[in-house]
């Protein structure tokens, strides 16, 4: 079933999201220009590849809830549009679907 399928898209991507928001959370990283490693937030569970941004790219990424990166050729096409493509990184915006819906409920940043 489809929305199935999605919903388990979206949740396995918000699993490696909320990783990277308490690694971003850590004292020593707090500076917005300096470039870590954070999880690929592709929605294959087993994915342990790593992308490098920024903090003020993970801050810009984090700021809506339906954007995730991930490593280039890690984007499901059928439940997330590019936005932009970088060399170590591809920002994606989840489509309309059961996988944005989660993508919003499970948004750790929401009020």
């Amino acid at each position: 079933m489809p929305g199935e399928r999605e919903r388990r898209l979206g949740k396995n991507e918000t699993l490696f999201r909320t990783a990277n928001e308490r690694m971003a959370g850590w004292e020593e990283r707090d500076r917005l220009e300096a470039v870590e490693l954070y999880f690929c937030e592709c929605a294959d569970p087993t994915c342990m590849k790593k992308a490098r941004l920024c903090g003020s790219d993970y801050e810009r990424v984090r700021s809506d809830p339906t954007h995730f990166f991930v490593v280039p050729g890690h984007e499901v096409a059928d439940v997330e549009t590019v936005l932009e493509s970088h060399p170590d990184w591809v920002l994606v915006e989840k489509a309309e679907s059961e996988a944005r819906d989660v993508a919003e409920e499970t948004d750790p940043r929401q009020d």
